[in-house]
């Protein structure tokens, strides 16, 4: 089966000052992505940690919002999600899948050390990072859990066809029966881990129950049947979400970024018109981003290149990136200009049509050299809360040298795709865990 890149360790605030979006393409992408998958993120992987939420949601009701553990600062889902990881790692050896698990190497890494799995020992910012983190917004937007945290509708059908699947019954609100003895291990075990601030000693076949009926990569039959059916009527437009599966379906799925362009553009040609639209937005914005990535990853590839003296105009003038880019500047700010929404869309943001502007009077590889340093400069200047330093400082007689920290080994080819990945491939292994791509 097809399954998209995953990478769980990610904490922006390990990341360098000012290193991430340097020229600001991100949050028109963010839009552009919204208006299609507006419930999706690319972080996403196994879509059943969304029934873990819901799992988790049903057993926290009894402790209100605002309670936070022994150590002053943790609240109850995260004790939950503790929990739930750390099964996962101690049966590693088991059937139980580990791929793409949020947080399993901080896991693994407390386990080895002998320490239990408490804030200190997890991620930085877990309510972003985390699988609740990651996986909340799909949970609300197709109604698993409410905007508190509460179950809502969808989420009832979810935990219950959950504990069908795994003949649990009295799990959702039984006061007998394998399911309530279940609920009852799980609360008590989280209720110590509240009093204490971390994870608590539990035994062997608890932490193996707990994997096994939360493998992410194997959701029961009826829970896949509830996931299926909300994902595909509310994770977005109802009409585009049908035609990407039926697209996907036709194709065999979708299985990372560098096909992800290709499928796209294929699709634009015959997608009924609100679709092709957005697509052809998409496509043009991604292409006037592509020529200016190339551009700026040329620049830092002939500064790493020159043996760590500053360049000119001249010098990035004489490669063959600079020319390349130069070529394709004018049609890419014209497909931008041409397109029916586009600049419509992003009329309230600075965002691309500031961008474009920025680009539009440029005829030479020295013009596109000042250019691009300008914008950067303007973006990083822009960063809040206060601005954040540029990657290139510059000189006299109109040199700049690189920073250190963003060299770059190899020049930019030419042949990418996407700057952005447009949550295709993760909508493609969501069809492929819940049966839906075969």
């Amino acid at each position: 089966m097809l399954r998209a890149p995953f990478s769980s360790e990610f904490d922006p605030s390990e990341e360098s000052e000012g290193s991430t979006d340097p020229l600001g393409l991100l949050p028109g992408y963010e839009r552009l992505a919204d208006r299609l998958l507006p419930a999706v993120t690319v972080r996403m992987g196994h879509p059943r940690f969304v029934t873990a939420i819901a799992i988790g949601a049903r057993l926290l009701e009894d402790w209100d919002e605002d309670t936070v553990a022994a150590d002053g600062i943790t609240p109850p889902w995260l004790v939950w999600e503790w929990f739930v990881v750390e099964a996962f790692v101690r049966t590693e050896n088991s059937p139980s899948g580990t791929s793409g698990v949020p947080g399993i190497q901080k896991v693994r890494r407390a386990l080895r050390s002998q320490r239990p799995v408490c804030a200190t020992a997890y991620l930085k910012t877990p309510n972003a990072f985390g699988f609740t983190g990651v996986f909340r917004r799909l949970a609300r937007g197709i109604e698993i859990i409410t905007d508190d945290g509460t179950l809502d509708e969808g989420g009832y059908q979810l935990v219950s066809a959950w504990a069908k699947d795994q003949g649990l019954d009295g799990f959702l609100d039984g006061a007998s029966g394998a399911g309530h003895s279940f609920r009852e291990r799980i609360r008590r075990a989280v209720a110590q881990g509240m009093d204490k601030g971390h994870t608590t000693q539990q035994s062997g076949e608890f932490w193996r129950e707990l994997a096994n009926r939360l493998d992410p990569t194997a959701p029961g039959r009826r829970e896949k049947a509830v996931l299926t059916e909300r994902i595909l009527s509310r994770a977005g437009d109802m009409d585009m979400i049908a035609y990407l599966k039926e697209a996907l379906v036709a194709q065999g799925g979708v299985s990372g970024r560098s096909h992800e362009a290709s499928f796209l553009r294929k699709l634009s040609r015959k997608a009924p018109p609100p679709l092709q639209e957005l697509l052809t937005a998409i496509d043009a914005y991604e292409t006037f981003g592509r020529v200016i990535t190339d551009t700026f990853d040329g620049l830092r590839y002939c500064a790493s290149s020159n043996g760590g003296l500053p360049v000119d105009a001249k010098i990035f003038s004489a490669t063959k990136v600079a020319k390349s880019a130069l070529e394709l500047l004018a049609p890419s700010l014209a497909r931008v200009r041409s397109h029916p929404t586009l600049l419509e869309w992003e009329s309230k943001e600075k965002g691309i049509a500031q961008a474009v502007d920025r680009f539009e009077e440029v005829r030479t590889t020295a013009e596109l050299f000042e250019a691009i340093l300008h914008h950067h400069d303007q973006v990083q200047r822009e960063k809040p809360p206060h601005g954040k330093r540029t990657w290139f400082e510059r000189g006299p007689r109109g040199l700049v040298a690189l920073r250190a920290g963003y060299t770059l080994p190899e020049p930019p080819t030419g042949k990418a795709g996407y700057v952005h990945e447009y949550r295709i491939p993760t909508f493609s292994g969501f069809l492929s865990d819940l049966g839906v791509l075969q």
